[in-house]
């Protein structure tokens, strides 16, 4: 841990443990494909997350704990995230949708059931972005 981690402000380690959870996401079925790690750097970025993060990140995401965001929309933001990277590799796999609704939970809500995913899923593969959805759906 360097100096500059002691420091980080508590939006840092909540995107970090974010970054955290899709990491883990993206590794629960033991493969990370190209379009995973594609996502994955995408949002990383998006966050302000430094290459040098993201990389720590990928290769000791259990180093990282995980803060739930104080707000809806962020947790919603989180979510989006979490269903993009199960949808990322064309499979979703039993150990994804298990570690998914963990995260929910994690993250503060009841269960999966409190998130419309259908209606999440349609809107990612209609192409729309995480505001558009949360517009839609928020």
């Amino acid at each position: 841990m360097s100096f500059a981690d002691l420091y980080q402000t508590g939006e840092r380690k909540q995107d970090m443990g974010h970054f955290r959870n899709l990491v883990l996401l993206a590794q629960v079925d033991g493969i990370v494909d190209d379009s995973e790690l594609l996502l994955l750097n995408k949002i990383g970025q998006r966050i302000g997350l430094s290459y040098t993060q993201i990389g720590n990140i990928l290769d000791n995401p259990n180093d990282y704990n995980v803060m739930p965001p104080v707000s809806k929309d962020d947790r919603y933001e989180n979510m989006i995230d979490l269903i993009r990277m199960v949808m990322a590799d064309s499979v979703i796999d039993e150990k994804e949708t298990v570690l998914l609704e963990r995260f929910a939970i994690q993250i503060g809500y009841k269960d999966i059931e409190d998130i419309d995913v259908e209606s999440i899923v349609a809107l990612i593969n209609r192409g729309e972005d995480n505001d558009t959805i949360i517009t839609e759906l928020g």
